[in-house]
Order: C-alpha cells, then sequence, then structure tokens
C-alpha cells in the first residue's frame, strides 16, 4: 500500500488518533477536503502533504494499494483503535482519472443501497410472529422481502418499497 488519502468530513475523527495508527504500520496518509473535489484521485495522490479540515459531506478514505491481506490489517487497525470510516475506495484503473466528486458520490449510492438491504434484512428476521401466524398476506409480504435479497440487482427503490411496505403494514 503506498498512500492513503482521507477525507475528515463531518466527522469527529482525530488527526493525532489516524496519524498514530498510520504510523504505526508505515503507510503515509494525506488529507483531502472539500477544495480538493474537483481534483482527480491521480492528482490527488500527488499533491504535498496538508493538514486535515472538516468537511461538508461523511468521511471518506481513498487507498492507493491492492493488497488485499494489507488492507484486512488496516480496517483491523482502525477497528481496534475506534477509527470509524465507513464510506472507502481502493485505487482502480478506471477511477483513479475520477474526480474526487465522483468517486465519493458513487462511493455514497453504493453505501446508501447497502445499509437498505441489511435494513430489509433485519426486518426479515426480526418479524412480527403474530403476524406471520396470524395473517397470510403478512407472510407473503414477508417471503417476497426475502426473494429481493437474494436478487443482487433489485434496485434502490424496490428496496425501499419493501421497506415501508413492511413497516406500515397493518392487520
Amino acid at each position: 500500500m503506498n498512500k492513503v488519502l482521507i477525507y475528515l468530513g463531518t466527522s469527529n475523527l482525530k488527526e493525532k488518533v489516524i496519524e498514530d495508527v498510520f504510523k504505526q504500520i508505515g503507510i503515509e496518509i494525506n488529507y483531502i477536503d472539500d477544495d480538493d473535489l474537483e481534483n482527480t484521485l491521480e492528482k490527488l495522490l500527488e499533491l504535498p502533504r496538508k493538514e486535515g479540515e472538516k468537511g461538508k459531506r461523511e468521511p471518506f478514505m481513498f487507498i492507493d494499494g491492492d493488497n488485499v491481506d494489507e488492507i484486512k490489517n488496516l480496517e483491523s487497525i482502525l477497528r481496534d483503535n475506534n477509527v470509524k470510516i465507513e464510506r472507502k475506495a481502493v485505487k482502480t484503473k478506471n477511477n483513479i482519472s475520477w474526480t474526487l466528486r465522483a468517486l465519493m458520490d458513487e462511493v455514497d449510492e453504493e453505501f446508501e443501497y447497502f445499509e437498505l438491504r441489511d435494513h430489509l434484512y433485519n426486518l426479515i428476521m426480526h418479524p412480527d410472529k403474530e403476524k406471520l401466524k396470524k395473517d397470510p398476506d403478512y407472510l407473503k409480504l414477508m417471503s417476497m422481502a426475502f426473494s429481493l435479497l437474494e436478487d443482487q440487482n433489485v434496485g434502490k427503490d424496490i428496496l425501499e418499497i419493501a421497506i415501508k411496505s413492511i413497516e406500515n403494514f397493518k392487520n
């Protein structure tokens, strides 16, 4: 792993903790902020180091490397040090030429999609047991929702409809 770019965003992440974590594993970091949103990732990786500033978006981390074991190790160390950055991307041949804004938008979309899937999964795994016993329509709804999770191509809009249908189900 060559370098990691960190966007502090709206978080309460402590730079000192971040610095210590990355020093511990010998990875160079650089901070990026709202002024960098229109720069490409390629350009951002070449810029000189600057201090972290808050921003208007969720925290984000861009990893210049593709070694799966190193990335897993980094994730583990960050978790052990209570550094929570949920939105992340790894450098690819395609995204290196993207602007920071475009990549962050893409990661936000994916993050929201998987949050919806997780929410629907939790609803299915914790159904209203009385309704399951008494109402065949509720059982059918839960079965249909479960089948949605088996389809990796189901859209956000369908997931949202399924969630609302379960949450608003009346007897």
